[in-house]
């Protein structure tokens, strides 16, 4: 009777799985290979062919240079309060200004210096089109409301009734005592002029006053006038001043720097950012005839700021911050062509041999060829599908280069692995055994890197999603053409060496054998020799496990310390006139922060005006909450000085006497500069009612923050204040926005970005080797290397001065895939060696493949190698991240590794059964029998 089957456990049930899934994957390569070298011309068609079909795809080719779709979330408030601004207001400022430094700006002879820079700048003119275009086109402009002033007093001489500091303020309206037609009549005659911040405006810009000011009359307007002579608003001259020193009464002595700056107004509905935006998307919206005269500016003050010799000139244009980062960016390719050139003569060196047939020009070329044949298609395919291609995007080339060019390595190791036996068969079983090999481990890495990639690119950053999205695309092209293309001139390669034809003049054919090299390579010998007297001792191999310890400890410190912090001046070199602006404005005003809005929509703001008020009143106690320049309050004070009206009692103005007080309010001295903080249903004049108001805004600062864990929790504090706003009719709009909000939010989010795709992409690395590798074992080894190259990146980051941003982000999950593929290729070589113990096996796994290993790490920081010289951050960002992944990945993939593996490694895959080796040995024996038939021709096509 025969003995019954017992049932097969788990433990067999998976072995079988996996053997199954290894050796058809082999046996797929294998085919692969065998089709390739059986006709490479034809594959190589099919290939350029499919990059041409591939090219169509480039006409919808489009570079993002809007920077709300590439760095700002599109789900965040600001992104939704910017839209709403523009779609509401349709217009937003862009600054120009001047920064003067002398040992005392307020000299007679420094401010005639400011009189000739203010009217060479006023005098600035750009032609769009058929038009002339002035500063008094471009400006932003604000009604004169000084008519008291305009009947003959004389400012400049006296106290002032307003001023910037709104509990000073005398809220009187001296306009009231006029008949209110004649008013009105005699307003409509006052013309809008350009807003402008210039201590010159004390005296009207007059030279012949200036040049006849004392020191002592100088001093005197700026301690004591505080409202434009010109416009009557209020402004605060001393504001302007850095460097001040005080007397003994507390007042302002001398000052060694003055800023003057032009508000120009930009219609954000008309700009075309494709037309005026830079490559790099760090320009504002901005209309092109300003973008031309803001050019004419920076010449301007370029030319200046040689020519004085008493006085600093610094400077900055709405546009200098896209310039410079800009410039900054592209200005350094020339260093990363030159790490291509120097990476292609270390590819020679590192593939050629001492002898005139295996000089392998044509391969290091083709390697080379096939990361750039990638990076095309992998641009046309994501055009085809509508990604844009975003700033960052133009360094991927040198980055692909990391992730494919060790490809090429891993298939020369493979290829010197083949036995005796193995390489006296036909060139196609030959290049078939040899991707056989060398496809598993391709695949692993390649396959890995995608997944890690698109991991990144669930992130909400659009900028990053594209640029993930496009490196999956090209790691994705860069495996396809490395088995199809690469082979196919391996191939082509082999059959010029077989036929004695010359490495470098392919047409001359040898008439001697050439006596080809036998011995190892110098690398592979000093391999050898590190691994075997230094390595697997037991002693180097206790140091190592505790120099991996110690190492994690201290990086797991260091992360603690990891700051997520983003400052946008890390664009901007030193050294350039911008860089130069920054750090003397940083030294003379120290304090200065960032304008911010209240916008308000759709309410009826007379039943509602209470709880606004509570909510400006709420806002102003706030520590961070500064300069609040709020209509709401004015509006309230102006009421109660003039009419003895409180306007937070709904029930004591009807809803035509609110609106007929606001058009009062906001045609008088006091509320004149509020104008352009409303949008109302109707246009009207003064002495008529207003219209409801369909919107309106107010003006506060915040401080300087020392980092975001304090600007984050303001920002949305006040935020939370805003919109908690109990508004029951309408439920109008309300938020608050700052332009530097953009930065700020992403900064709120990076952390938790890195946070969450780090760990998806680490979770998503253990599952595709598992499937790929399928021992269990060896899948748990490589994730620990990847999860401590990425732990002692992180800390090393921190150790280095870095900080989590979203540059860092990129290189981060570009750093993933690197270090997944230093582990999975010694771990998969370690799989397939059968014979010998674990370290004997261990041993001949880094004589094997470590080789192929270093030198794709190699060449990757010798690519990126002179990125340290650059000053653009986004380059040294990147360079210091690939550094620290290659060499704490080549140590975990080279060291660490194979130390484990040689104490408690797992056993190799499972020899295939005689059944199971006869489809290799029929293609074998088919193989031999077409060239019989053919005449011995490998191909002809």
């Amino acid at each position: 009777m025969a003995k019954k089957k017992s049932c097969s456990t788990p433990q067999e049930i998976w072995e079988r799985v996996s053997m199954s899934l290894v050796h058809g994957v082999e046996a797929l390569f294998y085919r692969l290979g065998l089709a390739v070298a059986r006709r490479p011309w034809r594959t190589l068609a099919l290939v350029w062919l499919f990059i041409l079909v591939s090219a169509a795809g480039l006409m919808r080719f489009h570079i993002e240079k809007n920077p709300m779709k590439l760095w700002v979330p599109p789900d965040s408030d600001f992104f939704k309060d910017t839209n709403w601004y523009i779609d509401t207001f349709g217009s937003g400022l862009r600054f120009q200004k001047v920064l003067i430094t002398a040992d005392n700006v307020l000299d007679p002879a420094v401010l005639a210096a400011v009189h000739s820079i203010t009217q060479q700048v006023n005098t600035l003119s750009v032609t769009q089109g058929d038009k002339n275009y002035t500063i008094k086109d471009l400006c932003y402009k604000v009604p004169v409301v000084n008519i008291v002033n305009f009947l003959g007093s004389n400012p400049s001489s006296s106290s002032g009734k307003i001023s910037s500091n709104e509990s000073e303020v005398d809220y009187s309206d001296p306009t009231l005592w006029l008949n209110h037609d004649f008013y009105c009549d005699f307003l409509k005659n006052f013309p809008y002029v350009c807003l402008q911040e210039n201590i010159l405006d004390l005296w009207k810009n007059d030279l012949k006053v200036i040049s006849n000011l004392t020191n002592h009359d100088i001093v005197t307007s700026v301690n004591t006038v505080n409202v434009n002579p010109e416009t009557g608003h209020p402004v605060d001259y001393k504001q302007m001043l850095g460097g001040v020193k005080y007397g003994e009464s507390g007042q302002i002595v001398s000052a060694e720097s003055v800023v003057l700056t032009w508000h120009t107004v930009v219609n954000m509905s008309s700009v075309d950012l494709n037309e005026v935006g830079n490559l790099v998307g760090t320009e504002d919206w901005v209309s092109l005839p300003l973008a031309k005269w803001e050019i004419e500016f920076l010449a301007l003050l370029e030319k200046l700021s040689h020519n004085s010799s008493d006085i600093n000139v610094y400077y900055e244009a709405g546009r200098s911050f896209g310039d410079i980062s800009g410039s900054a960016m592209f200005s350094e390719l020339d260093k990363l062509f030159a790490g291509i050139f120097l990476m292609f003569i270390y590819i020679q060196f590192a593939m050629s041999r001492c002898n005139w047939l295996e000089i392998r020009l044509t391969l290091g070329s083709v390697g080379l060829l096939s990361v750039g044949m990638a990076y095309v298609s992998a641009v046309s395919w994501c055009s085809a599908f509508g990604v844009s291609f975003g700033p960052v995007h133009s360094s991927l080339p040198f980055l692909l280069m990391g992730l494919g060019v060790d490809d090429m390595f891993v298939m020369k190791a493979c290829w010197e692995q083949l036995t005796p036996e193995e390489m006296k068969k036909s060139v196609p079983v030959k290049v078939g055994l040899m991707l056989k090999h060398a496809g598993v481990s391709i695949v692993i890495t390649s396959f890995t890197d995608i997944v890690a990639l698109l991991i990144g690119a669930i992130t909400i950053l659009p900028s990053l999603q594209s640029f993930c999205i496009y490196a999956a695309a090209g790691v994705f092209f860069i495996f396809c053409y490395t088995v199809t293309f690469y082979v196919a001139v391996f191939t082509l390669d082999l059959r010029r060496i077989e036929s004695n034809r010359n490495g470098l003049l392919f047409c001359y054919k040898h008439k001697k054998p050439v006596k080809m090299s036998t011995k190892k390579s110098v690398l592979q010998g000093m391999f050898t020799a590190f691994y075997r007297r230094v390595v697997f001792t037991t002693p180097f191999k206790t140091l190592v496990i505790l120099f991996t310890i110690v190492m994690t400890g201290f990086s797991i410190e260091a992360i603690f310390r990891l700051e997520q912090r983003f400052d946008p001046k890390w664009f901007i070199p030193e050294g350039t006139y911008y860089g130069d602006y920054l750090q003397q404005y940083d030294h003379y005003y120290p304090n200065e922060g960032h304008m911010a809005m209240v916008f308000l929509g759709d309410m009826k703001y007379k039943d509602e005006f209470p709880k606004l008020h509570d909510m400006v009143l709420e806002l102003d106690n706030q520590t961070y909450v500064r300069n609040m320049s709020s209509w709401v309050d004015v509006f309230h004070k102006y009421m109660l000085k003039n009419y003895d009206i409180d306007v937070r009692n709904t029930s004591s103005l009807s809803d035509e006497e609110f609106n007929m007080h606001v058009s009062r309010f906001l045609f008088s001295p006091i509320g004149g500069r509020f104008q352009l903080s409303f949008k109302f249903e109707k246009p009207f004049d003064c002495g008529s009612s207003s219209s409801n108001i369909t919107a309106s805004t107010m003006m506060f600062k915040f401080p300087r923050f020392a980092g975001p864990n304090e600007y984050i929790p303001a920002m949305n504090n006040v935020k939370d204040i805003v919109k908690s706003t109990d508004v029951e009719s309408g439920h109008g709009y309300r938020s608050v926005w700052s332009k530097v909000f953009a930065n700020w939010v992403t900064d709120e989010v990076i952390a938790v970005e890195v946070e969450r795709n780090l760990e998806l992409a680490l979770l998503c690395v253990m599952v595709c080797t598992i499937i790929l590798i399928t021992n269990l074992q060896m899948c748990f080894w490589i994730f620990l290397c990847v999860l401590l190259t990425i732990v002692n990146v992180l800390g090393w980051m921190q150790r280095w001065g870095m900080t989590v941003d979203i540059v860092c982000c990129i290189g981060l999950e570009l750093a993933i895939g690197l270090c997944v593929d230093y582990a999975a290729h010694v771990g998969h070589t370690f799989l397939t060696i059968s014979q010998g113990s674990r370290s004997e096996r261990s041993f001949q796994t880094v004589t094997t493949i470590g080789t192929a290993v270093l030198l794709g790490g190699g060449s990757t920081i010798l690519s990126l190698s002179l990125l340290s010289m650059t000053k653009a951050y986004t380059f040294q960002a990147f360079f210091k991240i690939f550094a620290l992944v290659i060499t704490f990945g080549l140590f975990n993939g080279l060291v660490f590794l194979p130390v484990v593996l040689s104490l408690i490694g797992p056993g190799a895959y499972k020899s295939k059964d005689t059944e199971t080796e006869n489809p290799f040995e029929v293609e074998e024996l088919n193989d031999k029998s077409k060239q019989s038939l053919k005449g011995n021709s490998d191909d002809i096509d």
